[in-house]
């Protein structure tokens, strides 16, 4: 399996977009807005969850993930109403899905909700300044294409051992096994 690029993610951000925007075009009438929204959510995120899949190198859990995104929808079906919590869920199961199959830390899975954060606000401004179902979709999916450029490992800054801490250190160390010794010779 190949890492996702930024390229594949522009890709999927197209294709999600103009599939979006065909979905809601040709259903909102039959359906609903509302309803359409939920479908479209509901689809993006299971197509976005098995691309994740597919380009992770990580064989544990492929059937437990889509499994879990099912019940996590079916469950969100039934309890949210609102369109504004359904998506949170939906985000946060893709998000939970990158932190497991692409990070190894726990910093970059916390930039990484950073990042779909910005990306549900980026989403809502979209649709709320052109009421655009394309553009909407295509920013969402474009900022998440940014998750590859978040590092796998981020390390901490080495320092640089201090002379006299070790020192202090070592001579603390010699008092405590000189202390040990006697102890261990009264008895």
């Amino acid at each position: 399996m190949k890492r996702p690029t930024f390229i594949n993610g522009v890709i999927v951000a197209l294709a999600f977009a103009l599939a979006g925007a065909a979905v809601f075009s040709s259903l909102t009438l039959l359906l609903g807005a509302g309803i359409v929204l939920k479908i479209l959510v509901s689809g993006l995120g299971g197509g976005y969850t098995l691309y994740l899949l597919s380009r992770s190198n990580e064989r544990t859990g492929r059937l437990i993930i889509p499994a879990l995104w099912l019940i996590g929808t079916t469950t969100a079906w039934l309890l949210l109403p609102e369109i504004t919590l359904f998506a949170i869920t939906h985000i946060t199961m893709l998000w939970l899905t990158r932190s497991l199959y692409f990070h190894s830390s726990v910093l970059p899975a916390v930039i990484d909700f950073g990042l779909c954060g910005f990306s549900l606000l980026a989403a809502v401004a979209t649709a709320l300044y052109t009421h655009s179902v394309f553009l909407t979709i295509w920013s969402f999916f474009l900022l998440q294409a940014l998750f590859v450029a978040i590092p796998n490992v981020i390390q901490a800054r080495q320092t640089e051992p201090n002379d006299q801490s070790d020192r202090r250190f070592k001579r603390a160390l010699h008092i405590a096994e000189a202390a040990v010794r006697r102890l261990h010779t009264i008895q």
